[in-house]
């Protein structure tokens, strides 16, 4: 917690979390992008009306952004992530229960308001454990996996709709987030 700097080992385990935790937002955004037409079928709504699901995200995310730092300042890195984390799995809750678009856009708000904390700590946290080389291998390794999600999960996304219906998509996003 803090702006102080303890220089920690830099463990495969760290680095997975810290990853984890940075790429999480981009996981939630892309993992439900192949599954839009089983969504707006289910909820009777349009593909179109469903880019709403993605605006809220985005705009809730870059103005959550605004406040974490502040607010990881106060009260800690780790309670912050910790709360955030818990909002988001709220949020997942809410998604895989919407029976409506409406519902499912709050849900989404819910998500982008935990996940915003996880990303922008999570690069604050290496920076509170890490100098030096340790620091850049951490950020660099952090940035790869931030690079990587928007990549692979809509193949997630695909395969979790096909196999098992869209609503899988909240379902898997909400154990990554109960597993970090």
């Amino acid at each position: 917690d803090g702006a102080t700097h303890t220089q920690k080992p830099l463990t495969g385990e760290l680095l997975l979390l810290l990853a984890g935790l940075a790429s999480l937002g981009s996981l939630a955004t892309n993992i439900i992008l192949p599954a839009f037409t089983a969504m707006g079928a289910a909820l009777g709504t349009s593909v179109k009306d469903l880019s709403a699901t993605l605006g809220t995200f985005f705009v809730t995310f870059a103005v959550g952004q605004l406040f974490v730092g502040p607010l990881s300042d106060r009260f800690g890195r780790k309670r912050l992530v910790l709360c955030g984390l818990a909002v988001f799995v709220a949020g997942c809750a809410i998604c895989a229960a919407a029976t409506q678009l409406p519902q499912l856009i709050a849900g989404r708000i819910v998500q982008a308001l935990g996940v915003c904390a996880t990303s922008v700590l999570s690069r604050a946290i290496a920076r509170d454990l890490f100098d030096g080389t340790a620091l850049a291998r951490a950020l660099s390794l952090i940035m790869v996996a931030m690079a990587a999600a928007p990549g692979f999960s809509p193949l997630l996304g695909g395969v979790f709709n096909s196999l098992l219906g869209w609503l899988a998509t909240f379902v898997v996003v909400c154990v990554m987030a109960i597993l970090l």
